[in-house]
């Protein structure tokens, strides 16, 4: 398997992941065996984050995390395109809210993102504990609580 990682920052803090973070976090994500995986990452901030909201999941607001997947590429050929816009404000105020490291919870949201291009989805009960169960299990092997539970 090749693995292909873009990682742009519009903004920059001295505490987010390194790309040898992202790489090790998707590499740990990967449920399936994929011939070729390209993903492209983007930190943006809250106002930049709202407007690829609004542009893909008509929602006027920033949010944590937008996972955008090439379907037809995964299913046809086994090959994973995507990427993944992660919002640095919203992140970071989440972490603090729910008393949780920076990098523990920019982790989490890689994961999330990473199992929604693999077809993964929270819709329905079913489908939410499965996919919490996968990420919860992932990222255990970083030492990382179940980011679930509520402290």
């Amino acid at each position: 398997m090749s693995l292909n990682l873009s990682l742009t920052k519009q903004v920059r803090r001295g505490y987010q992941p390194k790309k040898a973070d992202f790489m090790r976090w998707i590499k740990s994500s990967l449920l399936s065996n994929f011939i070729q995986v390209n993903i492209d990452i983007m930190i943006v901030d809250s106002k930049n984050s709202a407007i690829f909201n609004a542009k893909y999941r008509n929602k006027n607001t920033a949010t944590n995390v937008i996972a955008l997947e090439y379907q037809d590429s995964r299913e046809k050929f086994q090959l994973l395109y995507g990427e993944i816009i992660l919002c640095d404000e919203v992140i970071v105020n989440e972490a603090i809210a729910q008393h949780k490291k920076i990098n523990h919870h920019y982790a989490h949201m890689l994961v999330h993102a990473m199992l929604h291009l693999q077809g993964y989805d929270h819709q329905h009960k079913m489908q939410r504990k499965h996919m919490e169960t996968l990420e919860v299990e992932i990222l255990a092997n970083y030492a990382i609580n179940n980011p679930y539970q509520t402290c």
